[in-house]
């Protein structure tokens, strides 16, 4: 057995030109997607379609940064991150449910530069215009990549200072990994928190869960739509 099946469950060559990581494995994104089964491997778990493979990599920054490394010698060339983000703050046209795509990606994602440097200016890192522009109609937004959900809410000056409008926890990583290997790399991001408003801890309210749950089916259609109309970009 290679290294990639084991950690991948799949053979490498079996990877497709566009690859779709999920920091969160939901049945019904699956079936939206059109996976019918993954194979577990020691760290991810992958599954192929007609067009594309999806990669369940965890949360965190780390998890999607080596997935990104690791398909360095397949033949993807398009990595899409599909998973969730919170709002900074509740804005017109902006809330639960709302879909976007970060242009800009503020790395935070140190544990112990949040805890004990939080005016540490940070780098920022970008995903590839030309893929980030097939997701047409979805909202540009600057993202923070976090490393800790408990301090996202302790240094609300720096989102403001540096203009931030969502955070995450890999898209930073992600990126930088995919520039590493020469890959593309954009993210699609659906709001299912409000930093102090609508934290991720409380339960959503129904009729938040049914707005959310609408949403991520139509940016699954869209992620499958796009794909396939772009099949080798």
């Amino acid at each position: 057995m290679t290294k990639f099946k084991a950690l991948f469950g799949i053979d490498g060559s079996r990877v497709k030109d566009t690859c779709v990581f999920l920091p969160i494995l939901r049945k019904d994104i699956s079936e939206w997607l059109g996976i019918k089964e993954f194979s577990r491997g020691k760290i991810y778990a992958s599954g192929n379609n007609e067009y594309f493979t999806v990669i369940h990599t965890g949360i965190g920054p780390g998890f999607s940064g080596d997935a990104a490394l690791y398909l360095e010698k397949t033949q993807c060339r398009n990595i899409l991150l599909f998973g969730s983000c919170g709002l900074v703050k509740e804005e017109k046209g902006m809330g639960i449910g709302s879909l976007v795509s970060p242009e800009k990606c503020y790395s935070m994602e140190s544990f112990t530069d949040m805890l004990l440097k939080p005016g540490k200016a940070p780098d920022a890192y970008f995903p590839d215009k030309t893929l980030a522009d097939k997701l047409s109609g979805i909202k540009k937004v600057t993202c923070a990549t976090l490393g800790s959900l408990k301090l996202e809410e302790d240094h609300p000056e720096i989102f403001e200072q540096n203009k931030i409008d969502v955070v995450d926890m890999e898209a930073s990583a992600l990126f930088s990994a995919a520039a590493r290997t020469g890959k593309k790399a954009a993210a699609l991001f659906y709001v299912t928190d409000i930093i102090a408003k609508k934290p991720f801890y409380e339960k959503l309210s129904r009729e938040d869960n049914s707005t959310l749950t609408a949403s991520i089916k139509t940016a699954s259609l869209l992620l499958c739509d796009l794909i396939k109309k772009n099949p080798k970009d």
